[in-house]
């Protein structure tokens, strides 16, 4: 879990006001606890963490294709950065659903431009729309991205268990309270280069640099 990615979940916790039990999906401790255990952004809230593989963080073993958990078992679900490792995905947005209360949600991140990485494989890339489509299982969707559309560095969606009228404000309000909190940027040197080296070889090739600071959340 990255900064940006942490930073998606606080501000959704923020802006959504999630109900409780919380599942994190794919919650298995593999880097610095700071940045990667949730649990402190939801205190007072029962937790469980579910990983396909035992370790820190961890409080039942399972997969996302088939979760060791009953219809409506959770409030909220966080699902960060597993959807690229399922190799049956469709099955796995099913289950979220599945296991998410009626009032509930259900918040996906998923890397785009990334390299390579296996846990214990490395299968998709979503767009979007994509992703929206995988979400659509819930009655309302709200989908987003960061970076340059095309190339964006991170796609996300949140899934709400309840049809509601005002997914327009909430898309606002999310975007607003993500980069109100989000510190991240690049070097300075690296900016530098990136409007040097836009202006004389095109911009396609410094796009990441470019567009660090875009962010898009927008009804699916």
């Amino acid at each position: 879990m990255d900064a940006l990615t942490r930073t998606l979940v606080e501000s959704a916790l923020a802006v959504f006001d999630p109900p409780g039990p919380v599942l994190e999906v794919g919650s298995l401790q593999v880097q610095c606890e700071a940045v990667g255990d949730l649990r402190p952004l939801l205190a007072g809230k029962a937790f469980i963490g579910c990983d396909m593989m035992r370790g820190p963080g961890v409080d039942v073993a399972g997969r996302v294709e088939a979760l060791p958990l009953p219809d409506g078992a959770a409030g909220t679900v966080i699902c960060t950065n597993v959807f690229e490792h399922a190799w049956e995905v469709r099955r796995g947005a099913e289950e979220l659903r599945r296991v998410t209360a009626p009032g509930g949600l259900a918040l996906v991140t998923a890397p785009f431009e990334f390299h390579i990485h296996a846990y214990p494989d490395d299968y998709w890339r979503f767009t979007p729309r994509a992703l929206a489509r995988l979400m659509g299982g819930f009655p309302s969707v709200l989908v987003g991205w960061q970076g340059h559309p095309k190339t964006p560095r991170l796609v996300f969606a949140l899934g709400l268990n309840e049809t509601r009228n005002d997914l327009a404000d909430l898309a606002d309000a999310w975007r607003y309270e993500t980069l109100l909190r989000w510190d991240e940027r690049p070097p300075l040197g690296k900016r530098i280069r990136a409007a040097v080296g836009g202006t004389l070889f095109g911009r396609r090739g410094w796009r990441h640099i470019r567009h660090w600071r875009d962010l898009a959340v927008e009804v699916a």
